[in-house]
């Protein structure tokens, strides 16, 4: 589950970059705060369904490949992050939790 809150920690990281980076590029910045978003979102979505976590696989592999699919590859900062983060939250969403997951349910009793 420990990959899954550090997931949640890029997913903000993502969101802030834009910012704390001072991107220049629009397509960059809305990138990664979508891209942030869905992150964030699978990430607490696979701490209840472990599966979930591929999304995350998905939204990883996109994030090394967009700054070249949407044109900005030639702009180091975005580019650098983009991938950076792309292959901390792959890596991560292929961790697994060691657990099942099954509901909480009540032992059955003679009443």
């Amino acid at each position: 589950m420990w990959a899954r809150w550090l997931n949640v920690i890029l997913g903000f990281w993502l969101v802030s970059a834009p910012f704390v980076l001072d991107y220049r590029l629009r397509v960059a910045q809305l990138n990664d705060l979508c891209v942030g978003l869905g992150v964030i979102l699978m990430a607490l979505a696979a701490i209840a369904i472990p599966k979930l976590r591929y999304a995350n696989t998905l939204l990883a592999v996109w994030l090394i490949l967009s700054p070249f699919a949407l044109g900005y590859g030639g702009y180091r900062t975005p580019t650098l992050n983009a991938i950076i983060v792309g292959v901390l939250v792959g890596v991560l969403s292929l961790v697994w939790d060691h657990r099942t997951w099954t509901p909480h349910r009540r032992p059955l009793t003679d009443a």
